[in-house]
């Protein structure tokens, strides 16, 4: 019983590392129409910032969750 907890207790992190991978650390999703979705504004102007760029906010994403902008 407790070598089956021990087995248990040690992949934890590993699931919990390989979770946070599939997740885009600014949060910046590329949608069909060629647009990017984040969370917030501030996310937005961030992730064109890096670039060089400037955020051109096109509106709520679909449900509201979040914005969606170019980079121009």
């Amino acid at each position: 019983m407790q070598n089956a907890r021990m087995k248990w207790l040690a992949s934890l992190p590993i699931a919990l590392i390989v979770a946070g991978c599939g997740v885009p650390p600014n949060q910046v999703v590329p949608m069909r129409d060629g647009t990017l979705k984040a969370i917030t504004y501030v996310a937005a102007s961030n992730h064109c910032e890096e670039k060089g760029l400037t955020a051109r906010m096109m509106g709520k994403a679909p449900a509201e969750q979040g914005v969606l902008f170019r980079c121009e």
